[in-house]
């Protein structure tokens, strides 16, 4: 029998929604075009929403080991001054968890792939490149390197920015605007270096604009903007003649260093029939905000449980709204990481400081429920006083976030937030399976219309109706 979903590509974000749609059951297989992981890092950073979809795959635990609480990001010009301030509150943030978190990619990835072993409907399959696709009404047909064939009812592209899926499916770029070569640098301390800090810092220098970041453990990472000219493999002596006026070969060993050019790009579709585009398959951004991987982990969030739904009986057309509400809140992140890579090539000494900066927290764009300044917003998620999470006593299904007192009838209900909602005169919310709100209500009679409205989708709410206290 065919898997019911095909999942091309293993890093993070095919791993996670593997790991997603397998927790739910669902037969599937992922494919993975290289033999072994890959044992250096890349993505360096997660935030606290992705850490609550690592808990709705049951794997947060067991990927803490692998991070580091982040303090923030510091943006400085040539004379060594704070122009922006994007310090990171040390103390668990509304997500559950704490708002910034540093990480080493093959820690996370082996966490992501050991989870696959909880299900005997799951495999992974390394070495296994995928070269075309067709597709019918009833499935798609994947054509293999080695000339076999895999079926599946549906099929995901977490392949990258270099997407065969995309490029089987004849998918374009949309350009916004963004694209320069930088050499990333990643070092083992050899020594400690208390002195480069534990903030991430921007160096705003319009003639050498580069990143410092502190990773986990002994690990630092540098990324400078290369002139035009420069070598797209620089050796060893010219790493380090770059990285002299901030560490020396007494101080570290150089793990890896690669030139990337970064860039701002959408895909114009995300979903054609029976396949659909995830992570840099579908978009990729400059990495000034850390929200590259964060992004598409936020896609798998949002697909697993319509992908589950539709598999389950649901209409197929609750899949359109998968781009529609994912391309808003990705191109806001896009945005303000250009914005301040503008800012890091262009600033100069002497610039007046800016101040602090807020984290942004984009909200879905038009879909499911109402875009009222609530509906298709994050939701909290409360601590109760069992010490478990919202999330998990829904088992990461849909349930309801209400004021301490509400009455709640037909669903999984949560007490907590009271200060959250008093502030939107709200006495609660349905909170979807990927922590945003499908809709707020003030009266028994509004969350009567929603669950109307929850029917007429084809979905169902999680079982139960005793309500739980924060």
């Amino acid at each position: 029998m065919p898997a019911s979903v095909a999942i091309v590509g293993a890093g993070p974000v095919g791993l996670l929604l593997a790991n997603l749609l397998g927790r739910r059951g669902v037969p599937l297989r992922v494919l993975e075009k290289q033999p072994q992981p890959y044992p250096l890092p890349r993505a360096i950073h997660f935030d606290g929403e992705a850490m609550r979809c690592f808990q709705a795959a049951g794997l947060a635990e067991a990927i803490l080991p692998h991070t580091h609480v982040g303090k923030g990001m510091l943006f400085q010009d040539g004379a060594g001054r704070t122009l922006v301030d994007w310090s990171r509150d040390q103390q668990i943030g509304l997500m559950g968890w704490y708002e910034s978190y540093r990480f080493y990619q093959p820690g996370l990835e082996a966490v992501l792939r050991e989870g696959l072993k909880r299900f005997d409907w799951v495999t992974l399959e390394p070495g296994r490149e995928v070269v075309g696709l067709a597709q019918s009404g009833a499935g798609v047909t994947l054509s293999l390197a080695d000339g076999d064939a895999v079926e599946a009812g549906f099929a995901i592209g977490c392949d990258g920015a270099q997407s065969v899926l995309r490029d089987a499916l004849g998918i374009g770029m949309t350009d916004l605007g963004f694209h320069e070569r930088w050499l990333v640098v990643d070092l083992r301390l050899t020594r400690p270096r208390d002195d480069l800090g534990d903030y991430s810092i921007q160096f705003c220098d319009p003639e050498a604009p580069a990143t410092y970041v502190r990773g986990v453990g002994d690990r630092r990472r540098w990324e400078m903007r290369l002139e035009d000219g420069a070598p797209d493999r620089p050796d060893a002596a010219e790493v380090w003649r770059r990285l002299a006026r901030w560490i020396t070969p007494q101080d570290a060993d150089l793990e890896r260093s690669a030139v990337y050019t970064f860039r701002s790009r959408i895909a114009s579709a995300w979903r054609r029939g029976r396949c659909l585009l995830a992570g840099d398959a579908a978009h990729q951004m400059p990495p000034f905000m850390g929200q590259g991987m964060c992004a598409g982990v936020r896609d798998a969030a949002n697909l697993w449980w319509k992908l589950t739904a539709v598999l389950n009986g649901a209409p197929d057309d609750l899949l359109d709204s998968y781009q529609s509400e994912r391309e808003a809140n990705v191109r806001a992140f896009i945005e303000k990481s250009v914005a301040l890579g503008r800012l890091i090539n262009q600033t100069a000494a002497g610039a007046v400081p800016q101040g602090r900066m807020a984290s942004i927290w984009p909200d879905l764009g038009p879909g499911l429920g109402p875009r009222d300044g609530v509906g298709g917003g994050l939701v909290p998620q409360v601590r109760l006083a069992s010490g478990a999470l919202a999330d998990d006593t829904a088992e990461h299904g849909f349930y309801v976030l209400a004021r301490a007192g509400t009455a709640v009838d037909g669903w999984h209900c949560v007490d907590g937030a009271d200060g959250w909602l008093a502030d939107r005169d709200l006495d609660g919310v349905v909170v979807r399976p990927d922590g945003y709100c499908l809709a707020g209500f003030r009266s028994s009679t509004d969350l009567t219309k929603i669950a109307d409205q929850f029917a007429a989708l084809g979905l169902s709410a999680a079982p139960g109706s005793a309500s739980d206290t924060a």
